[in-house]
């Protein structure tokens, strides 16, 4: 048989569902993805929650700034759930589950939640921050941890730089950037997590096979 991907949800299986909700990250493993990526941050009294943005706004009932604000006072989201917290999506039988690290600081938080859940071999940490990255690595060096890039980022990497970076890291590039220098991620096959796709579709002409896929739906 050959080698397929990994596909996971991109903040569950946002095309059909509310993003980062209970209801999104269930419809992706229906769906028959391995998983979904989440996006987490503390509030006020230290719970990680999921949610991407720093104000509640755009997919809560009511508004905010996440960090401020105590898990007591967090409103709804807009389709009645509650805000979840990553110790509820741990609960979910994905095979994995990519939490990105949203903000700085916020990797104690997550990894205590997933330490505490004995799910650190379900879980591939990201951040756009690459410190909070090295620092949760370097405090669990069992942990997989992977560095996120966005486009122009990405595509102004030297092969020389991405030589450089530790082997057991993993790289989070977007697919557009990856289309415009496959070779200079193909030596990384079995550690990219590539991400800003629709669809898995989108990635089916690439001259290799990257671990992951992150997508919206299928």
């Amino acid at each position: 048989m050959s080698k397929q991907s990994l596909v996971l949800g991109h903040r569950g299986l946002s095309a059909k569902h509310l993003e980062n909700s209970m209801e999104a990250f269930r419809a992706a493993l229906a769906a028959g993805m391995a998983g979904f990526e989440l996006d987490v941050q503390p509030t006020r009294d230290g719970v990680c929650v999921v949610l991407h943005d720093e104000d509640l706004a755009r997919t809560a009932n009511g508004s905010g700034i996440l960090r401020k604000m105590k898990t007591a006072e967090l409103p709804p989201l807009k389709n009645g759930e509650p805000l979840p917290r990553l110790a509820d999506a741990l609960e979910l039988p994905a095979k994995l589950i990519n939490v990105e690290l949203k903000g700085e600081p916020g990797w104690q938080q997550a990894l205590a939640t997933v330490e505490a859940a004995e799910a650190l071999d379900r879980v591939l940490f990201s951040s756009f921050e690459h410190s909070e990255v090295l620092q949760l690595w370097a405090a669990c060096e069992t942990a997989r941890c992977g560095f996120l890039w966005e486009v122009d980022e990405a595509l102004d990497l030297s092969p020389e730089e991405l030589a450089d970076l530790p082997e057991a890291l993993w790289f989070h590039p977007p697919l557009k950037a990856v289309k415009a220098m496959p070779r200079l991620w193909l030596p990384y096959a079995d550690r990219l997590a590539l991400w800003g796709m629709q669809t898995p579709a989108e990635a089916k002409d690439l001259p290799f096979v990257p671990a992951v896929l992150i997508a919206d739906g299928l």
